[in-house]
């Protein structure tokens, strides 16, 4: 794959070029550049770096990679997993609850992947369109019932959307949006497809305060160039002419890891922003308020408004993975056999940002057979079916997919009987 990638001198949101740079990663391959073994094609890696917007303080990098290639073979999907096929029915129902939904209401997903979440729309009376550029996810979408488009959503792309699904009375962006290169457009083609006064726009994005409280650096990638919280998504969200409404329509504990879910509506709108909602407890402040280190984390939303919470981030992300080497390197050293669990983004980047290879983690497992047989970008390490560690038992195995800890200990419970061990990578950074 030809990969190009195109430099930035100003912010995303803001456009202000007062940006600063506070952490610094090299040869970062995309999250789903799976190889087959034996591949000896030079894989795509750039170095990955994370800028503090001085201005909006909005965290961001400053290049983008062109992805219409790489989207078009994307094979990355949750629905294997039953909390979240739970959790895509919880968001369905809680859409028609709070929102009054009625049958026929139209529900447009941006980055519909194999179709699940809309299917659950589907199932409750609402009319569904997905956009999804993966061909493979497409198909399965459209062999599940769900229609969808196989592009991007764009701008020009939203001409595509039938006029009896216009206006939406959802628009629906599930780890999606912080994919977009520039969201400001992106906002401007939603207000012009959805309901003045009924429509309402679902977002989950990864949580930068979660990020910077767990030292979840797995989450900068390629594709994800812009990182919000919950202040700075309200600000960018009412600097485009919407209301946020809430973030709490499905209970945090009933989400995935590192989950940041708002619902907004457009100034036009008839709905009125939750009594509960926390956000509007929290509004940006009027001025500087003075220099506060985090010291401990987690991190609140006055201390991601400060410079200095970033570079004591950046030197707990580079003492976290020394820990983390120093632990598998000195288990291997006493005989210690690890391996891997989940090949999603989160396993892939940690992988790599540790410097792994096979020397150190001799697998990773993973429900999703369509990268069964394939290596992990970067580390190059074999991912095998999870039935693996009975075949090839080894002591430990490091779980990147801690959001499912619970569901993975059910689904090992055999390997755990037999005295294997699990534990959480974020433990080890710690």
């Amino acid at each position: 794959m030809n990969v190009v990638v195109h430099r930035r001198n100003a912010c995303r949101i803001c456009r202000s070029d007062q940006l600063r740079r506070f952490l610094h990663f090299d040869n970062i391959p995309f999250t789903d550049g799976f190889l087959r073994p034996g591949n000896r094609s030079r894989e795509f890696t750039a170095p990955l770096d994370l800028y503090w917007c001085d201005e909006c303080h909005v965290v961001q990098t400053q290049h983008d990679v062109e992805v219409a290639d790489y989207y078009r073979d994307y094979r990355y999907t949750v629905s294997e997993s039953d909390f979240a096929r739970h959790f895509m029915q919880r968001l369905a129902e809680e859409t028609f609850r709070r929102f009054e939904f009625q049958r026929g209401w139209g529900v447009i997903e941006i980055g519909s992947g194999d179709g699940y979440q809309l299917g659950c729309f589907q199932a409750l009376g609402a009319r569904v369109l997905g956009f999804e550029p993966s061909h493979e996810l497409t198909q399965a979408s459209l062999a599940a019932g769900v229609p969808v488009i196989e592009c991007l959503f764009t701008p020009e792309t939203a001409r595509e959307i039938p006029p009896e699904m216009r206006p939406a009375q959802a628009v629906l962006l599930t780890y999606t949006f912080d994919h977009l290169p520039d969201p400001v457009p992106f906002l401007g083609a939603v207000r012009e497809i959805l309901d003045p006064k009924r429509g309402v726009l679902i977002i989950e994005v990864h949580d930068l305060g979660k990020i910077v409280s767990r030292l979840e650096t797995c989450l900068f990638e390629h594709e994800h160039p812009i990182y919000l919280n919950l202040r700075t998504m309200k600000r960018l969200l009412e600097r485009e002419g919407f209301r946020l409404l809430n973030d709490d329509l499905v209970p945090e504990k009933e989400r995935r890891a590192n989950s940041l879910l708002v619902c907004a509506a457009l100034e036009s709108s008839e709905h009125a922003a939750g009594k509960g909602d926390r956000s509007l407890l929290c509004p940006a402040p009027s001025g500087p308020t003075g220099k506060r280190l985090l010291s401990p984390f987690p991190a609140d939303l006055d201390a991601l408004e400060e410079w200095a919470t970033y570079e004591e981030f950046a030197d707990r992300v580079h003492r976290g993975y020394e820990r983390m080497r120093r632990y598998v390197r000195s288990g291997k050293k006493k005989g210690i056999r690890f391996a891997g669990y989940g090949a999603g983004g989160r396993g892939v980047l940690t992988l790599v940002m540790a410097g792994f290879t096979p020397k150190d983690i001799e697998f990773v497992c993973d429900r999703n057979v369509s990268l069964h047989g394939l290596l992990t970008p970067g580390s190059r390490i074999p991912v095998v079916p999870p039935e693996h560690l009975l075949a090839d038992p080894v002591e430990e195995v490091i779980v990147f997919s801690f959001g499912y800890m619970e569901e993975i200990k059910r689904a090992l419970g055999e390997y755990l009987r037999r005295g294997g061990r699990l534990v959480s990578f974020l433990d080890l950074f710690r």
